[in-house]
Parts: structure tokens; sequence; C-alpha cells
């Protein structure tokens, strides 16, 4: 095995492989081995120093460097706000329950068994001002649909 192909398993495992590396064409990408187009962060940063330091244009950077420009200016906004680590991957979507915290949820988990679905949704309500479906509450507390 490689050097890059631990690099490129290492950047697998923590979200930093770009899976776009064949739409990089920049020069910078061809011409040195230092430079690698399967590194996400690498890719992100030479684009942003393209632009800022070398006076690129914005969509013309972002293309060749494999993104839009919607993303170039998502992309510039982050490392603005957060430097380098800006620019690594975020995972997308919901990151917890946005109905119930924890809280709720050890709540309608000490009434399970005691009383039926739609009590406890109706509990929640009243007790705790947390209106959800009894489809919702099945799926925060893992139980199926008809038991």
């Amino acid at each position: 095995m490689g050097s890059n192909d631990a690099k490129h398993d290492a950047m697998r495992g923590n979200g930093s492989f770009n899976h776009h590396a064949h739409t990089v064409s920049a020069k910078i990408f061809s011409d040195s081995s230092f430079f690698d187009k399967h590194d996400l962060m690498q890719v992100k940063y030479e684009m942003l120093r393209a632009v800022e330091k070398e006076s690129h244009d914005v969509t013309c950077a972002a293309g060749t460097f494999g993104f839009s420009r919607v993303s170039f200016y998502q992309i510039k906004k982050e490392f603005e706000k957060n430097g380098v680590s800006g620019l690594m991957p975020r995972k997308r979507g919901p990151k917890g329950s946005r109905k119930l915290n924890l809280d709720d949820v050890e709540f309608a988990k000490g009434l399970v068994g005691k009383c039926t679905k739609a009590q406890i949704v109706a509990r929640l309500m009243e007790e705790r001002g947390v209106v959800i479906s009894k489809r919702t509450l099945e799926r925060q507390l893992g139980v199926k649909k008809n038991s």
C-alpha cells in the first residue's frame, strides 16, 4: 500500500476525501506531488487563495477547483468564520431530535407500558408543552409502529 493510499484511507475516515477529484482541473494539482486533489481541505484552501492572492475570477476559480460559484461563497464564509477548520466537511441534516429533548424522551419512556401512545402524546402536550404525533413518538422511543 502506497503512502497516498494510506493518506486517502485516512481522509475517507475523517470525511475530508474529495470524491469529486476528477473535476479538479487547476494546474497546481497536476504539476506537483505535494498538492493532492483528493484532499478536500487543500482544494478548498487553494481555491480561496487563488481568488484572494492571485485575483482569479470567482466563477472561473470555482470551476477549475471543482466547485460551483455558490459553493465558493459558502466555503469562503465558513473559512472567514472558523479558519481552516471551517474547510472541514460537516455532517448534513439534523443532528438529533428537533421535537423532543432528552428529558422529554425520558418522560415518555417512563410512561411506556402504563399509557397508550395517544395518552403519552397527550401528556407530553399537557405537561410539557410538546406537540408531536404518535409516529414521531414511536421513532423517538424506537418502538415498532403497531406495538
